[in-house]
């Protein structure tokens, strides 16, 4: 009897396992689906151990009677020994004396991340040491799965040719080294490209921080722009995780203060390290070079060539009490020394609260210098600037013909006053043709040594023909949604995610004059 049953519990386990194979137990979809997991799940009950305790068992009773001792020492024999194989007892020697946790190798991604299973393993971002078969490798763990008896991982490991040997390897011992904190917090991952970076983080980072990644040029340093929870599936388990990603600023060249954009994609799964050093020795800085600010949470310098940009117009853009005030008097007063500088201000707040001198009329255009021109109260603010403008290019004009022209530069607060979008305003509103003339000269003056610089909290209500002119940008923290798609035309969807996350004090730069080859989020320099 027990061995007909025995032969019609093999016949069930085959009939589930082909009805699994038939439905296709692995698909996600599909009429049949639910039977063949069924299916799949009944019929691993019989394993290789099942079958022979069967075997084994139905063969002694006819081999031996029940009551015979002979009987319970070869049934307690194989009991024993069946039940001792169930026990890892290299783990628990492992936990015992504290050595090394054995580890089975999975696979590899890439050409730097094993997987690997083990009972226990340290936390991401641990820095570990593998050994197996005379092999030693350093690595980091980027990433753990906790699964019903053991840990399923990812481990970088710097050595390409050490990696491939581990991954043949069928026992692995791992030991963590050090501190057990490793400089990595991740690996380059799909879909990363020659401008972004995409690594799943081992540890809490920030927006704005700056990561590293080796190349053969030196580090490339990327900027974190946002980041993301999201869902990773591994071998039919799933748990979250937070994607970073990360925008290139370039290679650090100390000799020229510059940020050189690296012309390739970082290496598929390098390690994603926190920057070795995060401080530059600054040189002295020619009279025309003015330090914006620094990178996000380094002491590395953004610099920008007030004469490249007064060979263009700036833009300064962004929320109130952000910052922009600020950096635009330090630039007015630097400006001031090799050029004539003129601030349009309608609020009063640049000379009863900065202290600068008031415009005192037409004679000061010819010479370098600082003042505040104030709209007189009944005017129309577009008509002004326009024809304070037109009479800068009429004396520059005469001077380009003589020679060279005196620069000059107009710094416009609240721009959105002195050149409204005109398609905003109604059809014979006042100052609704002189924003137009204003947008249009711009593009004209630039031979004459004129620069302008536009300060507004909203690109929406700046007349587009006057910003589009602006080759240099320093945007500080915007909500604004309109802005936000005018910037992103220019600077990308990362920039887009970066500046609503803003603090007050950094803002992103990006422009010819600036030492960077990539948009970057600085701590402006107070």
């Amino acid at each position: 009897i027990g061995w007909d049953m025995l032969a019609v519990f093999l016949v069930i386990a085959l009939v589930l396992g082909l009805t699994a194979l038939v439905f296709g137990a692995g698909r996600s979809e599909g009429r049949f689906v639910r039977i063949g997991r069924a299916a799949n799940l009944l019929s691993r009950v019989a394993t290789s151990r099942v079958i022979f305790s069967a075997v084994f068992f139905l063969a002694l009773l006819e081999y031996s009677d029940v009551a015979a001792v002979e009987f319970w020492l070869l049934a307690g024999t194989v009991a024993s020994v069946t039940l001792l194989g169930l026990i890892n007892w290299q783990a628990v020697w492992s936990s015992v004396s504290g050595g090394p946790t054995p580890c089975a190798a999975e696979g590899m991604i890439g050409p730097s991340i094993l997987l690997l299973s083990s009972p226990h393993l340290p936390t991401p971002g641990t820095s570990v040491e593998l050994r197996a078969d005379g092999c030693t490798a350093d690595g980091v763990i980027l990433n753990r799965i906790h699964r019903s008896t053991d840990f399923w991982g990812q481990i970088h490991i710097d050595d390409l040719e050490k990696c491939e040997l581990l991954a043949r390897k069928s026992v692995i011992s791992l030991s963590t080294t050090g501190s057990g904190v490793h400089a990595a917090v991740g690996a380059v991952l799909a879909p990363s490209s020659d401008t972004n970076l995409q690594f799943v983080s081992s540890k809490e980072l920030g927006v704005g921080e700056i990561v590293a990644v080796a190349s053969e040029g030196g580090d490339v340093l990327y900027q974190i722009r946002w980041a993301e929870i999201e869902e990773a599936k591994v071998r039919g388990g799933a748990h979250q995780v937070v994607r970073a990603h990360a925008t290139q600023l370039g290679i650090v060249d100390a000799d020229s203060l510059r940020l050189r954009r690296h012309r390739w994609v970082p290496a598929p799964g390098g390690a994603v390290k926190l920057p070795r050093s995060t401080e530059m020795p600054l040189p002295a800085m020619p009279q025309n070079v003015v330090v914006v600010g620094t990178l996000v949470g380094t002491k590395v310098p953004v610099v920008m060539d007030c004469e490249i940009a007064c060979q263009g117009h700036l833009a300064i853009l962004g929320m109130t009490r952000m910052g922009k005030t600020t950096l635009a008097l330090r630039l007015a007063r630097l400006l001031s020394l090799t050029h004539r500088v003129t601030i349009l201000d309608q609020t009063g707040e640049w000379v009863a609260k900065k202290g600068l001198p008031t415009y005192g009329g037409p004679h000061e255009d010819n010479a370098f210098g600082l003042s505040v021109f104030e709209p007189k109260p009944g005017t129309t603010p577009p008509d002004e600037a326009l024809a304070y403008l037109q009479g800068w290019v009429k004396l520059a004009y005469k001077e380009y013909k003589g020679g060279t022209p005196l620069p000059r530069v107009l710094i416009i607060d609240e721009a959105h006053q002195f050149v409204p979008e005109p398609a905003g305003m109604g059809f014979n509103a006042p100052g609704r043709e002189a924003a137009s003339k204003f947008g249009l000269l711009m593009m004209q003056i630039r031979k004459y040594g004129i620069t302008v610089i536009l300060i507004s909290q909203r690109t929406a209500v700046v007349a587009k023909s006057a910003l589009s002119q602006c080759e240099n940008l320093i945007a500080f923290k915007s909500v604004d949604q309109t802005g936000l798609e005018y910037l992103e035309a220019i600077l990308g969807l990362d920039a887009r995610k970066a500046l609503p996350a803003l603090r007050h004090g950094e803002a992103l730069l990006f422009g010819p004059a600036i030492s960077s080859d990539l948009p970057a989020v600085v701590t402006v320099k107070q």
